[in-house]
């Protein structure tokens, strides 16, 4: 049976920034909601990654790219490898789409 989570109560629940909350699984992949803080270290990932900011404003840093803003609404997804950071000045709510498997590489900020 199906149930209804509200998005706006679990964003409530999230004190720290980048602290994901589960909100579903679909087959493979899980959504998450997270806020977005000042900054997160620069790092890949095994998979692709979707971001849609529910509120607020994120910038996403690439390493070899120019950066990418979101406002409200906006969505981008950050390829597989694609060593990135994101970061927002007054702090931001996102959905994560994710797949269950993928791994986070770490890398060094030159």
């Amino acid at each position: 049976m199906t149930s209804k989570i509200s998005i706006s109560e679990l964003a409530t629940l999230i004190e720290s920034p980048y602290v994901y909350l589960d909100l579903g699984r679909i087959n493979d992949h899980v959504v998450s909601v997270m806020r977005i803080g000042r900054e997160y270290p620069m790092h890949s990932h095994t998979k692709d990654e979707m971001y849609i900011v529910l509120e607020g404003e994120i910038t996403i840093n690439y390493k070899k790219a120019p950066p990418l803003a979101l406002a409200k609404g906006d969505s981008a997804v950050v390829k597989a490898y694609t060593e990135h950071f994101s970061g927002s000045e007054n702090g931001a709510l996102v959905l994560i789409f994710k797949p269950t498997d993928y791994s986070v590489n770490p890398s060094v900020v030159e």
